[in-house]
């Protein structure tokens, strides 16, 4: 398994520079791509208003989105020379065999829409974290639902995983996310897996996990088992950060979206709150 193509989703937020960088640095180990993308809305298209305008308001607002567009757009070109003269990595269209390259291109539509389908040819979607909702949460959410590319979420640039740490409960989300993170993990120095058992539950079977790492050549150093009476998210982060961990991997929305939203869950909390790699 490798890793050949990072999509790197920027809107010209604050965020962006984590993003990059992060992007850039995980596909160092790879020598990968990285498809760095700005999508918006077309200028020349905007939603109904319950007032009439006249023609020339109407022109001044399409005019004002196009600048608004361009000036983001110019931002992260500038912002993109910047960290590739800083971080070594190298403008090209595409991948190339000794040195990570990066290109970047501007896309009109409605981004998660736009970006979901990016994703699905791509082997890794790289976000840095949010702080409240956002169009890249919208975006790391619309690739996760996908289920066709695996999504980096990161709260600050962070080099190599050395040690990870995969949160286990014997279900599809969570195979899907350990196959996903098989390049990461075949680089690894240290594999730790910790299931996590709530009270009066029957346990989660591990011998799938350990047997499927087995047949990659790979072996856990260690295996836990974790009772919690809370949040999943925090005992999971809480393990993870006690461990040392550089990477945590754990699946995504095994609940509905909506639930995710309404009642909260694992997701939303390492979307918004993560305090390491996940």
């Amino acid at each position: 398994m490798f890793i050949a193509k990072i999509l790197v989703p920027l809107d010209g937020s604050p965020c962006d520079e984590v993003a990059l960088i992060s992007a850039i640095r995980t596909a160092r180990p790879f020598c990968a791509h990285v498809s760095a993308v700005y999508v918006h809305l077309d200028p020349g298209k905007i939603a109904p208003l319950a007032v009439p305008l006249s023609g020339e308001v109407m022109m001044a607002i399409l005019e004002g989105n196009a600048k608004v567009y361009a000036d983001i757009a110019r931002q992260i070109r500038e912002m993109i020379a910047r960290i590739c003269l800083s971080e070594g990595a190298i403008a090209a269209e595409d991948r190339s065999s000794d040195h990570v390259t990066i290109s970047f291109c501007e896309a009109l539509g409605h981004p998660p829409q736009v970006l979901g389908a990016m994703a699905s040819l791509s082997d890794l979607l790289v976000s840095a974290a949010c702080t409240q909702p956002a169009p890249r949460f919208d975006i790391a959410v619309a690739a996760l639902l996908s289920g066709k590319c695996p999504v980096l979420i990161l709260p600050r640039p962070s080099d190599e995983f050395r040690k990870i740490v995969i949160g286990w409960n014997d279900s599809v989300v969570a195979a899907h996310s350990l196959s996903a993170a098989m390049p990461f993990l075949k680089k690894a120095d240290a594999i730790e897996l910790v299931c996590l058992a709530y009270p009066h539950q029957p346990q989660a079977k591990i011998e799938s996990a350990v047997s499927y790492l087995r047949s990659n050549g790979l072996v856990c150093s260690a295996i836990h088992v974790r009772q919690i009476v809370g949040s999943a998210q925090h005992a999971l982060g809480d393990f993870a950060v006690e461990r040392g961990a550089d990477l945590l991997v754990a699946g995504g929305f095994g609940h509905s979206r909506m639930a995710e939203t309404l009642f909260g869950g694992v997701t939303n909390d390492f979307l918004f709150h993560p305090r390491l790699p996940v």
